[in-house]
């Protein structure tokens, strides 16, 4: 089973927190999503506005996060996209999840090089 965590993003009196973020009881990536979605539109409390619900997996040396935001009531289509270690721990939501998920960012293997050379012959990472 692949953990995955899930952290949402409120607006409150003009700012924007998250609650403390949990793992996901399901397997898949879609149970995931709809676990994650039906738990933090259940949490919504007082005059909070839900923002945006990230859902965050490790896969090897990468963080993949999936976030679908609401704006004025209608959802968006999910967004997947895919961050190192050093990048995540810059946004404290993801930080936490990093932390729910028990990833260790320092144990964690560094970003492979744009362009690498080895014996004289250059090889070019297509990004």
């Amino acid at each position: 089973m692949t953990p995955f965590a899930s952290v949402a993003l409120f607006r409150r009196d003009g700012a924007t927190v998250f609650k403390a973020p949990r793992k996901e009881p399901s397997g898949h990536k879609t149970q995931a999503r709809k676990s994650a979605s039906r738990f933090w539109r259940g949490n919504i409390g007082g005059a909070d506005v839900l923002t945006k619900i990230v859902l965050v997996q490790q896969s090897g040396s990468a963080i993949q996060i999936a976030e679908r935001a609401t704006v004025n009531g209608q959802d968006r289509p999910w967004v997947e996209y895919r961050l190192d270690h050093a990048e995540a721990l810059k946004a404290p939501h993801l930080a936490a999840c990093l932390a729910e998920l028990g990833v260790d960012p320092s144990a964690a293997p560094p970003a492979m090089p744009d362009v690498l050379e080895i014996n004289g012959v250059i090889y070019r990472r297509e990004i």
